[in-house]
């Protein structure tokens, strides 16, 4: 239930606009309120509410400049309104003006974090109090801004630290990759000389030559599978770390996120101490995985850092799990040159750093601690001069259950299974000729274009099974599915969404809201013909 809106455009003495919501149920007092907003200089936009569902549906939609409530309501009160106002995180003056109630209410308010209390009839204050909040609110917004600036700066410097191992972890299976395949290729072309002397050869030193050289076909086949595989557990790490802006708390399997920053930090670990693991029998946590990761690396990467180069052999890294009553603990120790007590009160300071000019920025630390915080989690730390040191993380167990990878369903048996009609949409063409290879002999066809797709799609082209590329120029996969569901829902559900991980927030809360399975790149295979053969499943055929 809400009051009228109303407007008053400002005037030509200068008023000031000033958007209000206004929690009040008496349309006088509300009106005794905006008298004294113009006679202050104001020329209030405001919208009267009485519930707490309008107050939640105006702030949503709209953004304001203050909130100013009534104490008590018959449906609604000053407390309700402001613990909702926390709820959604919104940072906005919230002033409570009542008649009604006495100086230890208005105390236990300002206690609770309400940023004035007035009595009505006495507004003299009001205007000066709405001044003060305003700007109060944009100093917080400022200092909000530069907070994640300097999150984001310190994420990129540890990026930046850690881009020469990257490379290496990459470039490492890639060489692997690509000399196989030169290996590939150089047999197959013998293989064609030996077919083509077939006439001359005997059959058994035909069959001698052939054999030799699948065997080594199998050999390369093998190795280069191995280091694609490499590779794309890198590129899910690099997307773990992906995305400063994200800050949605979720289940986390904590072990997943260590091992993640383990390989980043590889680089920096391996010409100065053993990796020892001790992961427990843990619960999944509550937190941001990306935020996580950041906060696991940084520590790995300073516990590296505290051990001299070429010393890995006398030198360890240990990080443990275990479950500490309702918290779950992370201890990342190393044994390095530990932290002097006279600096351990400083170490989560802002812009504090004991290493060299050039080297860090100062901010891991302080921001480890403030993310812990914002993820209701701790940081401890013990150390001792020349013994090493352990930082220990204690993080909100999730009570939605360990997050596990889920198996794909295995295919019933069938006496006989159709072809399935697969249509692949994605722009990178060499990607789509290999899918068709890959998926082979179901009947694939690729398109560069998601407008070519949907065109022939509407035109009456029906198929089993949709692989379509997120990000795509003209026309994104986010599109394609929202065109396609407008005329054919059950087509659109059988999109499966293919994507490299360099989305934007829009195509992030997109994945998040639809039912499709999606893929990352680069492509799990054996789950990618799981999909196929459940698709084909759906009009199986058992022989007679």
């Amino acid at each position: 239930m809400t009051g009228p809106a109303s407007t008053v455009p400002r005037e030509k003495d200068g008023r000031r606009p000033l958007r209000v919501v206004l929690v009040e149920d008496n349309p006088d007092d509300a009106e005794l309120v905006l008298r004294e907003l113009r006679l202050g200089g104001y020329a209030p936009v405001y919208r009267r509410v009485l519930t707490r569902a309008t107050l939640r549906e105006v702030l949503s939609t709209e953004k304001w400049d203050v909130i100013i409530s009534d104490h008590s309501l018959p449906d609604f009160s000053a407390p309700e309104a402001f613990a909702l106002v926390r709820e959604m995180n919104i940072d906005i003056p919230f002033i409570i003006v009542s008649g009604t109630v006495g100086e230890e209410v208005a105390v236990e308010a300002m206690r609770s974090g309400v940023h004035d209390f007035l009595l009505k009839g006495h507004f003299k204050r009001l205007v000066a109090a709405i001044e003060r909040e305003i700007r109060e609110a944009a100093v917080r917004a400022e200092r909000r801004t530069i907070r994640e600036q300097l999150l984001i700066s310190e994420r990129m410097a540890s990026m930046g630290t850690l881009a020469a191992g990257v490379a290496h972890e990459i470039n490492n299976p890639l060489s692997v990759v690509a000399g196989n395949m030169h290996v590939i290729r150089k047999e197959l072309e013998s293989m064609s000389r030996h077919l083509a002397a077939g006439a001359v050869a005997t059959g058994g030193e035909l069959l001698a030559r052939l054999s030799a050289s699948t065997d080594s076909l199998r050999e390369s086949v093998r190795d280069a599978e191995e280091a694609s595989e490499r590779v794309r557990a890198i590129v899910r790490d690099l997307r773990v770390f992906s995305r400063p802006e994200d800050d949605r708390r979720a289940s986390v399997d904590i072990h997943r996120v260590l091992e993640s920053a383990l390989r980043m930090a590889r680089n920096e670990l391996r010409q100065r101490a053993r990796v020892v693991l001790s992961f427990g029998e843990v619960p999944a946590v509550d937190g941001n995985e990306g935020r996580l990761g950041q906060i696991f690396l940084n520590l790995i990467v300073n516990a590296a850092h505290a051990i001299p180069e070429g010393q890995s052999r006398d030198n360890t890294v240990s990080v443990a799990t275990r479950l500490d009553g309702d918290m779950v603990a992370v201890e990342i120790s190393d044994t390095g040159s530990g932290i002097p007590p006279e600096i351990m009160p400083r170490i989560f300071d802002a812009f504090f750093t004991t290493k060299p000019i050039g080297v860090g920025t100062g901010l891991g630390l302080a921001i480890c601690h403030r993310l812990l915080t914002a993820m209701n989690g701790r940081v401890e730390v013990d150390s001792s001069v020349g013994v090493g040191s352990t930082f220990r993380v204690f993080l909100p167990r999730s009570h939605s259950g360990r997050t596990q990878e889920v198996a794909e369903p295995a295919a019933a048996p069938v006496a006989r299974r159709r072809r399935c009609s697969v249509l692949v949409i994605e722009d990178e063409p060499a990607l789509g000729r290999v899918l068709g290879r890959l998926l082979a002999p179901n009947k694939v066809t690729a398109i560069l274009r998601a407008r070519e797709a949907l065109d022939r799609m509407r035109g009456g082209e029906d198929f089993d099974l949709v692989l379509c590329d997120l990000m795509m120029p003209e026309m994104t996969g986010m599109e394609f599915h929202h065109e396609l569901a407008r005329t054919d829902r059950a087509a659109a559900d059988r999109i499966v969404f293919m994507t490299g991980g360099a989305v934007t927030a829009d195509a992030r809360a997109f994945l998040e809201t639809v039912p499709n399975v999606q893929l990352d790149k680069p492509l799990d295979i054996p789950r990618l013909r799981r999909l196929v053969e459940d698709a084909a499943g759906g009009a199986t055929q058992t022989g007679g």
